[in-house]
């Protein structure tokens, strides 16, 4: 069966979703015209748009977001609307538990502002997540923890979702910030159906540890030892006081120490008697070392954003201390510089150009970058044309870099060693552009599937710390207060006017700067539509695999289960690409492009989202 099958949603849970959805719209107070004004005349509905559109990954997340924008919301308004139904009906990617990077587009003062929520480790750390204090190790004998600690307690760190989404519509709301999550909490309250994705993430065996086996997951989405099947109703009625908590009292309520929330999250993370062995029966039970102080010392920074020329537009997106935004402007400038528009889309020799320029930029980004708060960066150095036409030069028509290593960009001390990029389809995606003008492409995380795998009043928490390299790296080391390096790519391309063109950004992972730059490619370069873009099959080169080909390596994946799988994996291996693979690329991607007076907008069918415009 192929993903585009695999992904229908059974119309049964359509139903369930249609009464819902019903339930919730029946005049909810972030959605209300104001007293003594008509009611909008607009309605929701996918297809083009006219004044607004929005895409992102679950359909009862998408309308909250729309029905916030018809009654003259901003594009932040529906930000904050569509993420706090996603934390109740996509919990394993996003959430009040996770980070956030928001691209934002002012289209009153022509600015672009990047507003950084990224998770970050508290004061008190270890030299890496592996390694156990020096009390775990004279009192449990443990030397070192093994992957087990990645879904713990120990690997959360303090969430930035909700400070940076109330920092961004302090300066960009038009709403009230309490009549956007009304939405939200009925669908807790009430119930929501398991979706596709959510079902298939709880029944994939990802860890040694069944998900089921998860406590927490367990209690919530668990009939017994197997997941709820798609379409049954989970109700989070925890999850809905919080998310009234964080109505009322706002981004305070959730890191204030003396608050109901933040302190039920640190006796969560310090519960349980601790076992450093994750098996089959269950997971590895290691206490945070997290405190309240942690979460009252969190802020939300404002960044500016990274801009490069790419096909004769202007595209913006996320800085350090992500990854992604530096590695999809060097794939792009490389792939550029190489002729890509030049070849045929998804033909063997775009593939091999593309996955070329992604292998470069990507050990480029994971050498170079950290968190700029604590660690130079050498971004100048990075974006530099000379610097990325030298890289470009590499690219040979015929054959494939190995190894491929690490450039030297000018202020970038030597590196001895890079690290293995993250695979896996976590993560969501919005991207909104309202009536004004404004537009926001908004990537959210709880980084694995489920996180950390502990949940705190209903709120899966993430699990951060996983992005961190490994003990005695030179870059990106854990460290006190420190936020590490990720991924995720939140852009917007402008047309030469200065206006926005392209909302788009992607779940999926180390890949994530590739789905971004096929689909930047696919709409500027090929004139596709954004769908037709984001449905292509996917080529990555992110994966850091121990024997590439006798060494280590970065791989060249090409995505699984399409009718382009076997070509595009013979060409490559004819190129000699070392590790050349056919794997699961499961997007999650989402857009919105803006054409003289029309928005159209699309949300990767490999996953259950949608678009709906007005």
């Amino acid at each position: 069966m192929s993903w585009r099958t695999s992904r229908a949603w059974p119309v049964r849970v359509l139903a369930v979703l249609a009464a819902l959805l019903a339930l919730v719209t029946t005049a909810p107070a972030g959605t209300a015209a104001p007293a003594g004004t008509a009611a909008p005349a607009r309605s929701c509905q996918p297809g083009p748009g006219r004044h607004v559109m929005v895409a992102a990954a679950n359909p009862a997340a998408v309308l909250a977001g729309c029905q916030v924008l018809l009654a003259g919301g901003s594009a932040v308004d529906a930000a904050v609307a569509v993420q706090a139904v996603l934390a109740v009906v996509e919990p394993q990617s996003s959430g009040l538990g996770g980070g956030s990077l928001l691209t934002h587009y002012d289209a009153a003062t022509r600015t672009t502002r990047v507003y950084d929520g990224l998770a970050e480790s508290g004061r008190r750390v270890t030299a890496g997540l592996g390694v156990p204090t020096a009390w775990e190790q004279r009192r449990y004998g443990v030397a070192e923890f093994d992957s087990g600690v990645d879904h713990s307690a120990r690997a959360v760190g303090v969430p930035g979702t909700l400070a940076a989404l109330e920092l961004a519509h302090r300066e960009h709301g038009s709403r009230p910030w309490r009549s956007l999550f009304d939405t939200a909490i009925t669908l807790a309250d009430a119930g929501f159906p398991v979706a596709p994705y959510l079902h298939d993430v709880l029944a994939n065996a990802s860890t040694v540890t069944p998900s089921c086996a998860y406590p927490d997951l367990r209690a919530l989405f668990c009939d017994g030892d197997q997941p709820k099947p798609v379409g049954a109703r989970v109700r989070n009625p925890e999850l809905a006081g919080v998310l009234r908590e964080v109505r009322d009292g706002g981004a305070a309520a959730f890191y204030s120490p003396t608050g109901d929330i933040a302190p039920a999250i640190v006796r969560r993370l310090h519960a349980g008697a601790f076992d450093a062995t994750a098996d089959e029966h269950g997971p590895a039970v290691i206490p945070s070392l997290l405190t309240v102080a942690d979460f009252a010392a969190y802020r939300a920074v404002r960044r500016d954003p990274v801009c490069t020329a790419v096909l004769a537009h202007t595209l913006c997106t996320a800085p350090p201390p992500a990854t992604g935004g530096l590695t999809l402007t060097a794939l792009l400038a490389m792939a550029q510089a190489r002729g890509v528009t030049g070849f045929a889309p998804d033909s063997a020799e775009y593939a091999h150009l593309v996955v070329e320029a992604s292998r470069l930029a990507g050990v480029d980004s994971r050498a170079h970058v950290g968190d700029p708060d604590v660690e130079p960066v050498p971004v100048a150095g990075l974006t530099d044309p000379g610097y990325l036409a030298a890289r470009a030069a590499l690219i040979s028509p015929d054959s494939a870099n190995h190894p491929v290593l690490p450039g030297h960009p000018d202020g970038a001390p030597a590196r001895v060693a890079v690290d293995a990029a993250g695979g896996g389809d976590t993560t969501s995606q919005i991207s909104v552009v309202d009536a004004r003008g404004d537009a926001l492409a908004m990537t959210t995380t709880v980084n694995l599937n489920f996180g950390s795998r502990v949940l705190a009043r209903g709120i899966v928490l993430n699990n951060v710390a996983t992005n961190f390299s490994a003990e005695g790296a030179e870059v990106n080391a854990m460290a006190p207060t420190k936020r590490p390096r990720t991924s995720i790519a939140p852009t917007i391309v402008f047309d030469r006017a200065g206006q926005p063109r392209l909302v788009v950004g992607a779940a999926g992972g180390g890949p994530i700067p590739d789905y971004v730059a096929q689909t930047v490619l696919g709409v500027l370069g090929y004139g596709r539509s954004p769908l037709a873009a984001i449905s292509a099959p996917h080529v990555s080169g992110q994966t850091r695999v121990a024997d590439c080909g006798g060494s280590a390596d970065v791989a060249s994946d090409v995505e699984a289960g399409t009718g382009l799988t076997q070509p595009l994996l013979a060409a490559l291996t004819a190129r000699n690409h070392p590790c050349a693979r056919a794997v699961p690329l499961r997007s999650g991607l989402a857009a919105v492009e803006v054409t003289g007076q029309t928005l159209l907008g699309a949300a990767d069918p490999r996953r259950d989202g949608t678009a709906l415009g007005g």
